[in-house]
């Protein structure tokens, strides 16, 4: 099938013949065996991978990195090592369905927590323990999800004798991050039944030939084709006939734009609930991501591991990221509040400025600037580079922050302080800030020192935040957007938007296991790790270990896994 198929790829051309040409390929995907999709998926990894050094490099070149720079490793790390672990996790799902005829899900992964179904999903074997010792994943279900029946509402597109009709799904990729687009494409095609028109972001269309030859399989097979083009390309895409639905990762104008129509009769059409897109539409659209230090008695290595924690989340691809760090909430009882902003300050004096190479970048980190006139910069601004900025201090009480509604989409972080004394009192007064005042629902974390969360009134209370945060990823020490890069966890905003109040989105990506109704992420990580991790700022080995990675997600193997080890373990 996938041979006959090749004759009919068409890579480019108009919106009409792109939608054409994957007409063909639904009727193609509904005799597509699971068997097939494993063929498929592992002709996509060996394309990849054979990519994937290109596809640094130009991706790079956009971004103004020195490609033999350890900073280029963000690129492998988030450009083609995501999307191989992506396509490595789908095999392995898919290749237990073919053996099983069910599920991948073990009862030992499964816990009745409170009320929710907790499926245990990282580690799952031993080269996660040894890529990231000391992490673990969680993925909590919706209400009324059983241990029991968790696997009846799995796998439905192949499980279900009825299945998903394919369908013509039109994907509108991010400009941002290079793995975005591919994975969106992934989730819908071997998760959703979908064949996929993805219509590359003008920022960074440059990666059209690159995804061509990463995914020339789909394509060869009907199942893909890759458009380039502006807002008028875009539309022409969502509301072709043949389009059965749609998926944007982007930000809360464009789909309102893509939902009810231009500003002129956008809020009218809300209003009268009569949008003019009338398809089913999922997205994923960024938030003001909240990282959340709960007061404790660091440790002067403890202060500088989670500054440099901090500052990586800010300054990660120039701050481009829905889930870069954008509010610190902190305590204004914690007499270590000072020292931890002198660290971060320090750990950021540390981090040249990148390229903001985003467009409008410097008009928003100027508002930002202004809107927070205490606001301290770190690096020199010149040559499209802008510095760091944080602004310490806001005061939460406060109407209509900037920095509290607004999603930067640029290096600056805000801090504030709430009026608590104690770890006890500080924690359910910083979900309560999150959930109600700050704008988004993507991602958020929270860190807490073992000796303060070993208190059992403390665990308690942090229990009780990580259920009640409503957030679709929850990062505990760490980066949220490792929820994104592990692939094993799902990815998307907190569950309930409407198109109406869409906020981080709608619906889900990364669902390698195949769940159907999962509600939140949850990924735990050592406090204080005592190897520096691969993606911070500042280490040194990681394009060596990025590179390495990426050789092992492609083909598996204990010589492979040890290379990565090898420059891992030396920052």
């Amino acid at each position: 099938m996938l041979v006959a198929m090749a004759e009919i790829a068409h890579r480019g051309g108009s919106v009409s013949e792109a939608v054409g040409e994957l007409g063909a390929g639904r009727e193609a995907l509904a005799s597509c065996s699971v068997d097939d999709r494993i063929r498929l998926i592992d002709r996509l990894t060996a394309d990849t991978h054979a990519a994937a050094k290109e596809w640094v490099a130009v991706s790079c070149a956009a971004k103004g990195i020195d490609p033999a720079s350890p900073t280029a490793s963000e690129e492998w790390l988030a450009g083609p090592v995501s999307v191989l672990r992506n396509l490595g996790l789908l095999r392995r799902s898919l290749a237990h369905l073919a053996r099983h005829r069910r599920p991948l899900l073990a009862d030992s992964e499964l816990e009745l927590r409170d009320g929710t179904t907790v499926a245990r999903v990282f580690p799952e074997v031993l080269s996660d323990r040894l890529v990231l010792t000391g992490f673990s994943a969680e993925i909590w279900m919706e209400a009324g999800v059983s241990p029991e029946n968790v696997r009846d509402t799995m796998a439905r597109v192949y499980l279900d004798p009825a299945g998903v009709e394919p369908g013509i799904c039109a994907v509108l990729g991010a400009g941002n991050v290079s793995s975005i687009g591919p994975q969106d494409v992934l989730q819908k095609l071997f998760a959703e039944n979908r064949v996929c028109a993805l219509k590359l972001n003008p920022v960074n269309e440059y990666l059209g030939p690159i995804f061509e030859r990463a995914f020339a399989a789909a394509v060869d097979a009907g199942f893909l084709r890759i458009l380039e083009g502006g807002a008028e390309t875009g539309a022409e895409l969502v509301h072709h006939d043949e389009v059965c639905e749609v998926h944007i990762t982007g930000s809360q104008t464009v789909h309102d734009a893509i939902v009810w129509g231009p500003p002129e009769v956008r809020e009218a059409n809300r209003t009268a609930g009569t949008p003019v897109l009338d398809k089913p539409i999922t997205s994923e659209l960024g938030c003001v991501t909240p990282f959340i230090l709960v007061p404790g008695q660091w440790t002067r290595r403890e202060l500088a591991f989670q500054a440099a924690n901090v500052a990586t989340m800010l300054t990660n691809n120039a701050s481009f990221n829905c889930n870069a760090a954008k509010v610190l909430v902190t305590s204004a009882g914690w007499p270590q509040r000072e020292a931890f902003l002198a660290e971060l300050g320090r750990a950021l004096e540390r981090i040249p400025p990148r390229l903001a190479y985003y467009p409008g970048a410097d008009g928003r980190h100027e508002r930002f600037i202004s809107d927070h006139p205490g606001s301290v910069s770190y690096g020199e601004r010149g040559e499209g580079r802008l510095p760091w900025a944080v602004a310490p201090g806001v005061d939460p009480t406060a109407e209509d922050v900037t920095a509290f509604g607004i999603e930067a989409w640029c290096g600056v972080l805000a801090e504030t302080a709430l009026p608590s004394e104690d770890a006890v009192e500080f924690l359910p007064a910083a979900v309560r800030f999150c959930n109600e005042r700050l704008y988004g629902t993507l991602s958020c974390g929270l860190a807490a020192d073992p000796r303060t969360r070993a208190r059992p009134e403390v665990a308690a209370a942090v229990a009780t935040a990580l259920r009640e945060l409503r957030y679709g990823s929850i990062g505990v020490n760490h980066w949220p957007a490792l929820s994104y890069a592990m692939g094993v966890t799902t990815w998307g905003a907190y569950p309930g938007h409407t198109i109406e109040d869409v906020q981080s989105g709608i619906g889900f990506v990364h669902n390698t296991r195949l769940f159907g109704r999962p509600h939140k992420s949850v990924v735990e990580g050592p406090f204080c790790a005592p190897i520096l991790p691969l993606w911070f700022a500042g280490h040194r080995r990681a394009l060596p270990a990025a590179e390495a990675l990426a050789r092992y997600e492609a083909r598996p193997g204990l010589g492979r896994l040890l290379a990565v080890a090898r420059h891992a373990l030396r920052p």
